[in-house]
């Protein structure tokens, strides 16, 4: 009686089939590999767009450092670090997109193509406000190169 009266409330029908449903994408996931990201080895270059990779304008890219630690910093303080980005291909570099893993962290870049052996800086912000401990961020930057994402980390003990 408890229960039939449970399957006329829409919220515990809502659970209950989210259960059922999410049950079952986990087991065909685990048979057909649905959601696995494959690394592509086939000709095509999968970034912002798709392209065969033959027919792409790819360069290199080199920074003066990926990783940046701010040691031990008073916590309200918002910290920043400049990364220096050099094309070191022959292709033009643009970076397309700049991801934080946290909105706790910004950057600043031109927006314009780096021309090859060009320099240029990108500037991370990271807002330590309401942040205790140590702290690990990730900014992952989407550009013409082969990968297409390149990450930076920044650490710092927020006191």
């Amino acid at each position: 009686m408890m229960l039939k009266n449970l399957f006329r409330k829409t919220w515990f029908q809502i659970v209950f089939f989210g259960a059922i449903i999410g049950g079952i994408l986990i087991i065909a996931d685990n048979k057909f590999d649905f959601f696995n990201a494959e690394i592509n080895k086939s000709g095509t270059y999968d970034g912002p767009v798709q392209v065969e990779k033959d027919k792409a304008y790819f360069t290199e890219v080199q920074f003066s450092e990926t990783k940046f630690d701010f040691g031990k910093v008073k916590e309200g303080d918002t910290l920043s670090h400049v990364f220096t980005i050099t094309n070191a291909g022959n292709e033009p570099l643009i970076i397309y997109k700049s991801v934080s893993s946290c909105d706790c962290v910004g950057t600043d870049y031109s927006k314009e193509m780096i021309s090859a052996g060009a320099i240029t800086k990108l500037t991370v912000y990271f807002k330590t406000k309401g942040r205790k401990g140590p702290q690990t961020r990730i900014v992952t930057l989407t550009c013409n190169t082969d990968p297409a994402d390149i990450e930076l980390t920044i650490n710092a003990d927020v006191e």
